[in-house]
């Protein structure tokens, strides 16, 4: 607009001096009335620079944990579009890079989950956790591919290639966003906020109960199939829903190192959320999800089939560099023709506030499973985290955390972990 202003002007001048060349003394008044746009034009144009000023000092985007994955331009409804700094592109395919390196050491060597390179058993060691690409390619104004491919380091320092998302996306508008293909389920906030490349974390890892299925976690994280979501009519309330119906294939691990991974087989899911982002509290997010599949307990012979339903509630705050997270959830499995269920509840609380280049953060998680159920590794763990991530740039961020952990039947677990987490 800035720029169209100004060749306005230009133009104006020009036509101006070529007229009173022309016409001479006789046209003294036609001048004068050009003269006077232009003064209101050249007025105009520094109104709208000093706005354009102002705008970018209390506009800009700044480094932290609210920053999104560029990979999810255009935002669906649960995200934040900010991005740390300008997309990369090659022939119509935008991309984004994201990295880390960790040092991590627990106080005993009684086996612990290895999560990516860490060493269960190991005084301290070092690793490079994941490597994740976000990639984007518009087809049209409604259609889209997005694709996160990530590298995962193992043990051996060993790496494993992953497709976490691979979506086929058609924004109708802003009431239906559709996505087809390989995407990270909608269960609560955490898992359908934040994916993977560890930067956009306040901390050095995500709660217990939302890790990767794949590390550990509770959760059946990633999926294939559709996924819809959208803003519902609801004036100033900002209702929206998420609906998601696939197959999820979770291999889960061990946390205490013990036994082969726990393939649960799982059926088709339906996944139902619904949460609310008021207009009167900018920043302000309540909901919950209501998700249900069919599982399989293969440490009984014959495998005996579970019903899986999964309840989340949720209350997040993330403005001005205010960041409150609250989440808990039911996991319930129901034996197939028998009266046995198991109810497991977990939770975590995260807050934090940005001052500065420094966030300091704390955090409490719990997680209370059955010793008979599929998570006889978790039984009851709960205990604080706390520590500071340092932001060097909008592309370089330093976290320092230390954790405690009281687990039942076991001793009390102390770490710290160390990561150095980058943007590129």
């Amino acid at each position: 607009m800035v720029r169209f202003q100004t060749l306005v002007v230009s133009c104006l001048l020009l036509t101006g001096q070529s007229f009173a060349q022309a016409s001479g003394s006789r046209d003294q008044e036609t001048i004068r009335l050009l003269q006077q746009q232009i003064q209101e034009l050249q007025d105009r144009v520094e109104t709208l620079e000093e706005a354009a000023a102002d705008s970018d000092s209390t506009d800009a985007p700044h480094p932290g944990p609210q920053h999104q994955p560029a990979a999810d331009q255009p935002a669906e409804p649960n995200q934040a579009p900010i991005v740390p700094a300008i997309l990369h592109e090659s022939h119509g395919i935008q991309w984004r890079g994201f990295g880390e390196v960790d040092y991590k050491v627990l106080d005993q060597r009684q086996p612990e989950l290895s999560t990516f390179g860490f060493t269960p058993g190991s005084a301290g060691n070092f690793y490079t956790g994941e490597f994740a690409l976000f990639l984007t390619s518009r087809i049209n104004d409604k259609a889209s591919v997005l694709s996160e491919i990530v590298f995962d380091e193992l043990l051996e320092q060993r790496f494993e290639l992953n497709v976490e998302r691979l979506l086929f996306k058609y924004d109708l508008n802003d009431h239906l966003r559709m996505s087809f293909g390989r995407y990270q389920t909608g269960i609560g906030y955490y898992n359908t906020h934040y994916h993977s490349g560890r930067w956009f974390f306040t901390t050095a890892d995500r709660p217990l109960v939302t890790e990767f299925a794949s590390k550990g976690g509770l959760l059946p994280t990633q999926a294939v199939g559709v996924s819809v979501t959208g803003l519902l009519p609801s004036g100033r309330l900002g209702l929206n829903y998420i609906l998601e119906y696939g197959s999820s294939d979770t291999n889960r691990p061990n946390i205490d190192g013990s036994e082969l991974p726990t393939d649960e087989d799982n059926g088709n899911h339906v996944n139902l959320g619904l949460f609310v982002r008021p207009d009167a509290i900018p920043g302000l997010q309540v909901g919950g999800s209501f998700y249900h599949d069919n599982i399989t307990n293969q440490d009984l012979t014959p495998g005996v089939r579970l019903g899986q339903t999964i309840v989340n509630a949720h209350i997040v705050y993330v403005r001005h560099g205010v960041e409150v997270l609250n989440e808990g959830f039911l996991i319930r499995h129901a034996q197939e023709h028998s009266q046995t269920v198991f109810n497991m509840p977990a939770f975590y609380s995260q807050i934090s506030r940005r001052l500065q280049r420094a966030t300091p953060f704390f955090r409490y998680q719990y997680a209370n499973t059955n010793p008979r159920s599929i998570f006889e590794d978790v039984l009851l763990r709960h205990g604080p985290s706390f520590g500071a991530r340092y932001d060097l740039n909008d592309n370089i961020a330093f976290k320092a955390q230390l954790d405690h952990t009281m687990r039942k039947g076991k001793p009390n677990l102390n770490g710290l972990q160390l990561q150095l987490a980058f943007a590129f």
